[in-house]
């Protein structure tokens, strides 16, 4: 029995689920050529994983639509990579006098931006996370320099401070009765 459980992995239910969807994760390489091709405001959404959508005190509350089922539709455009739609569906009831507003639900759409781009990444590539977009990102930021310089560059902030700390009281004492806050 214990070379059964030994020669299977062990998976969480959220494992087992994505895999009964057909969920499957994006290459770095597919990533590293979305990264590429798309804009600077598309990567700060992807890597934020949301977009920033107006609230109502900033945009107020325009209805543009009525739909089929009498509900009153609402569109707001991200304000940063200017690709993303939320629909909203807005129920208004009137009792007692008072008209009120309930949200119903929302959905999300995409649009081609003006030079043709598109926020979703290629269809069939696999599904892309904010972590993955960042993790795409920082190695081309990163791209030429060698893990050693980059530990060194690291050491020397690190230690950087502490040099400051222990020469600000040294520079103090030369006799001065100027205070730190008066220099």
């Amino acid at each position: 029995m214990a070379d059964e459980v030994g020669s299977t992995a062990a998976r969480s239910i959220q494992g087992e689920q994505q895999e009964d969807a057909g969920y499957i994760r994006a290459s770095d390489e597919d990533v590293d050529l979305y990264v590429d091709r798309v804009s600077d405001e598309v990567l700060a959404c992807r890597e934020r994983g949301r977009h920033l959508f107006p609230t109502i005190r900033q945009a107020g509350i325009h209805f543009t639509e009525v739909d089929d089922e009498g509900l009153f539709l609402r569109r707001l455009v991200c304000t940063c990579c200017d690709l993303a739609v939320r629909v909203e569906r807005w129920e208004g009831v009137r009792r007692r006098g008072q008209t009120r507003f309930h949200r119903v639900a929302s959905t999300l759409e995409y649009r081609n931006g003006p030079n043709g781009e598109i926020y979703l990444a290629p269809s069939g590539r696999g599904h892309m996370t904010p972590r993955q977009i960042g993790d795409s990102v920082a190695s081309k930021a990163l791209a030429g320099q060698t893990l050693a310089s980059l530990r060194k560059a690291a050491r020397s902030s690190k230690e950087s401070p502490k040099q400051q700390a222990k020469a600000a009281p040294k520079s103090r004492r030369g006799g001065s009765s100027q205070s730190a806050e008066e220099v």
